[in-house]
């Protein structure tokens, strides 16, 4: 039977590797982590960076839009609706991104490999520092088998993943300094540990349960006194700071309100079909770590339906994860490292798995990131444990290496197949367009995966004028129909119906899908929009002017909408209110040459031609095409 370990186990210890061989090791892990992704560094903006990023209007404002990131939810600059993400620390670096680097997907990319390959040196050195006088490979085996895991994937070449490794980064440096603190007793080191971890819960909300695994793990490697754990409770105050902060910006911890689209157990008929199914993808999500083939970023609905609680995959899963769950508990009062391993994976996943808090998602590979290190951690520790190999060095690298034959040559070849998957992974990033190819073929019941690929579809049509662009169109349309046949109630799909049906100048058939669109979500200021513009060419202006004064309402951000209304109101005569919703549009976007054009022209038609030239001269500015 184990000994229970007791006391300091390893203060006193020295690290098999020297100061010079570790920062050696540190920098080959930087280099390793940036090559995984360095054929990113070229790519486009992909899926949520539009939101976050490209069409934010916040983000736009470069440095004097911070304040306004630390003041409202993570998509304020993009959407009007409440929303549940606050990670103003992360939005931060993409305001400075886009002061430095305006408009420049490649700079952003470049940023988050530098990031990531950066937080695999600090948790190297983090992890030779919490495992002092352990076999020396381990903490290299468990960095870089975490490192090249192609699961990171999304979060490294999707640039609005940043959130993930800003939020791991800081974690490490805070358990790196709070080592560092345990040996030297400088409060310096403790006050680092807390403002590190304060700059990881303003990154991102997930990280707020490293406040349970930390205190673990000082337990298990470290030491069960209290003088060596008592001071982390300083952590609470970063805590409850960043909640009080968060309540006051949005509200709620959960999501409220989302769609069956981005979270499919809504879908569930009863509590216990939910349950199941959560447990059901906590069980896919094991085995995507072990074997990470057949990579998606989105499974929703109908490509994920949920189940019943007599379900095979519930009944499996569920017997793994209470077992585990089991162990875990019971064996981390001997301080055992395996059990450590599966209570940060079962401790990191715990918020982000639907059964204590609903969030937006049901299935996402990116949700792994942090867990994916529990994992790591318990799997290293496991080989080393099957293969008899001891787990404390020998006090010389040569023994330490001829012992750990086996498990280093096992898990050498696991990181080198996982780096060619990482690096093969990383092509579908490229841009959403590519992204939405790639994964249809996975996942080719997902009505939000079908309705993306419509969008693509419509971006390359518009930009192809040629027979080529209708097809696009065309392809377009069937990917909306394939999205409603999916799921019937899809209004946004029911809107873009409307608009190839408007593109193919079938009008009544438009005005159908509009209305059936609205009829499921009343709330569509695009689809409200789209409305108007029917209304505007039949020279129905009333009916226009209404539907996009309700636009303009649900989302006074809508740049099109109020173009498309000042457009009514200067047909109707009234060129003040024209030139007020130009203004207003132009707020957002400062840099739309035809809106200051437009502005300029209801000025001078409402009789003040002087005020009129400076907007028109802006315009030519911006596009000199105008002026003709």
């Amino acid at each position: 039977m184990k000994k229970k370990k007791s006391g300091d186990i390893n203060k006193k210890l020295k690290n098999t590797w020297t100061t010079k061989s570790k920062r050696l090791l540190a920098g080959l892990f930087f280099v390793f982590s940036f090559l995984l992704y360095a054929n990113t560094l070229q790519h486009e903006y992909t899926l949520d960076d539009f939101s976050i990023i490209k069409e934010n209007y916040v983000t736009q404002q470069g440095l004097k839009g911070i304040p306004t990131a630390w003041k409202e939810h993570y998509r304020f600059g993009y959407w009007n609706s409440n929303a549940s993400l606050y990670r103003p620390f992360t939005l931060t670096t993409f305001n400075i991104d886009w002061a430095i680097a305006p408009d420049n997907p490649a700079y952003a990319h470049f940023i988050n490999v530098l990031l990531y390959g950066l937080s695999g040196m600090i948790l190297f050195l983090a992890l030779c520092n919490v495992m002092r006088g352990y076999n020396p490979w381990i903490p290299v085996l468990i960095t870089g088998l975490f490192m090249a895991h192609p699961l990171h994937v999304e979060c490294v070449a999707n640039i609005k993943g940043r959130d993930e490794i800003l939020g791991f980064l800081f974690l490490f440096l805070s358990v790196y300094s709070y080592w560092r603190y345990l040996d030297l007793r400088k409060i310096i080191w403790l006050l680092v540990t807390v403002c590190s971890f304060s700059l990881a819960l303003f990154s991102k909300e997930s990280t707020i349960t490293f406040i349970s695994i930390l205190p673990l793990m000082v337990y298990t490697f470290r030491s069960t006194k209290l003088k060596d754990l008592s001071p982390l409770a300083l952590l609470l105050i970063p805590t409850v700071i960043f909640l009080v902060v968060r309540h006051q910006v949005i509200g709620s911890m959960g999501v409220g309100d989302t769609s069956v689209l981005d979270n499919a157990l809504i879908a569930a008929p009863n509590k216990l079909s939910f349950f199941a199914s959560a447990i059901a993808i906590l069980g896919e999500y094991l085995y995507k770590m072990i074997l990470p083939l057949g990579l998606v970023h989105e499974k929703g609905y109908s490509a994920f339906i949920p189940i019943a609680v007599g379900s095979w995959k519930f009944m499996v899963s569920f017997i793994l994860f209470l077992g585990l769950g089991i162990y875990g508990v019971t064996k981390i009062r001997d301080r055992n490292e395996l059990a450590f391993g599966i209570l940060f994976f079962l401790l990191s996943i715990s918020i982000l798995c639907n059964i204590f808090i609903l969030i937006g998602v049901h299935y996402a590979e990116r949700l792994l990131y942090y867990p994916l290190l529990g994992f790591c951690i318990a799997a290293i520790f496991g080989i080393f444990q099957v293969s008899k190999v001891p787990l404390r060095s020998a006090g010389n690298l040569k023994n330490d290496f001829k012992k750990s034959k086996i498990p280093v040559v096992i898990i050498g070849t696991v990181i080198i197949s996982f780096s060619f998957l990482t690096i093969l992974r990383n092509p579908a990033w490229k841009n959403s367009y590519t992204l939405y190819q790639t994964d249809i073929r996975k996942a080719p019941k997902s009505a939000k995966l079908n309705y993306h690929l419509g969008l693509e579809f419509v971006k390359k049509g518009l930009d192809n004028n040629s027979a080529q662009g209708k097809s696009f169109f065309v392809k377009a349309k069937q990917q909306f129909e394939k999205a409603i046949a999916l799921y019937p109630k899809y209004a946004d799909a029911h809107g873009q119906l409307g608009l190839s049906y408007y593109r193919d100048k079938q009008k009544n058939l438009a005005m159908k899908s509009y209305e059936k669109s609205l009829a499921l979500n009343k709330n569509n200021a695009k689809v409200l929009s789209n409305m108007g513009i029917l209304y505007f060419e039949a020279q129905q202006l009333d009916k226009a002017e209404e539907v996009y004064r309700k636009s303009v309402k649900l989302d006074p951000r809508f740049v099109d909408a109020r173009r498309n209304l000042g457009s009514v109101m200067a047909m109707k005569g009234n060129f003040a209110e024209a030139a007020n919703q130009f203004s207003k549009a132009l707020k957002y976007e400062p840099n739309n040459a035809v809106l200051h054009f437009y502005l300029g022209q209801a000025t001078r038609d409402g009789g003040n031609a002087g005020a009129a030239k400076p907007h028109f001269d802006r315009a030519y500015q911006l596009d000199p095409s105008l002026k003709k």
